[in-house]
């Protein structure tokens, strides 16, 4: 399948949603536009730094589906360059990279209505899955309160998956559906459905997307395993 090529510094005129990507380092765009490369659904991608916010006209009039914005370090820069962007994109989606977690600053994002806040050190394949969990439909935050409040059970399960869960995760990170993978590894629908809730509980996760998201992010899949046949 072929991808359509970002636009670095220019706004490329094209039908259907946008993703945005504002980043200031010429080589961490250039990274972050190729995991966004990965990610199913992100569509025609325009990679600005914050700088070039104030140069683009009123008149802006492109749907945005998701945007992805790295950070500045002072919260006070910070919350005022999500605003702007929130103004001018209107995204329906937001994903924002962080290099120092600072509490004040999720909270304030998430009152605006952020939907993910990583750091921008996670691996490429954890960044990928975070970026399908927000279209998903999903929240990605740092929750330091998650494994302590587990069962001690969940917690040792998490470091001791059997041979088939392990697989079946494996398939669910890759975005196959449950039928897919019944077809895949010749079982039924309804096994790996009970498979997949005990994994769900395992990992404390809601869904498939916070799912693949958790299982990249705790290196318990292996980074080259997206994409496969």
């Amino acid at each position: 399948m072929g991808w359509p090529r970002g636009t670095s510094g220019r706004v490329q005129k094209a039908a259907g949603m946008a993703t945005v990507l504002i980043e200031d380092y010429a080589l961490l765009r250039l990274a972050l536009e190729h995991i966004l490369m990965r990610v199913q659904g992100v569509g025609e991608i325009i990679v600005l730094s914050a700088r070039q916010l104030s140069e683009l006209a009123a008149s802006w009039n492109k749907e945005v589906e998701l945007l992805v914005l790295d950070v500045h370090p002072d919260p006070v820069q910070a919350v005022d360059t999500l605003e702007r962007a929130l103004a001018l994109f209107s995204p329906r989606v937001v994903l924002t990279l962080y290099g120092t977690e600072d509490p004040a600053v999720s909270a304030a994002f998430a009152r605006r209505g952020v939907q993910g806040y990583i750091s921008r050190s996670s691996n490429p394949s954890a960044l990928a899955a975070a970026v399908s969990l927000v279209l998903a439909g999903g929240e990605c935050y740092p929750r330091r309160e998650a494994l302590p409040d587990m069962p001690v059970a969940a917690k040792t399960a998490m470091r001791g998956l059997t041979k088939r869960q392990e697989e079946i995760l494996h398939l669910l990170v890759q975005g196959h559906s449950m039928r897919e993978i019944a077809e895949r590894i010749g079982i039924s629908a309804a096994t790996v459905k009970s498979h997949a809730r005990t994994l769900y509980w395992k990992l404390n996760v809601r869904n498939q997307a916070e799912a693949a998201f958790v299982a990249r992010r705790r290196g318990l899949i292996k980074s080259d395993s997206d994409g496969d046949e």
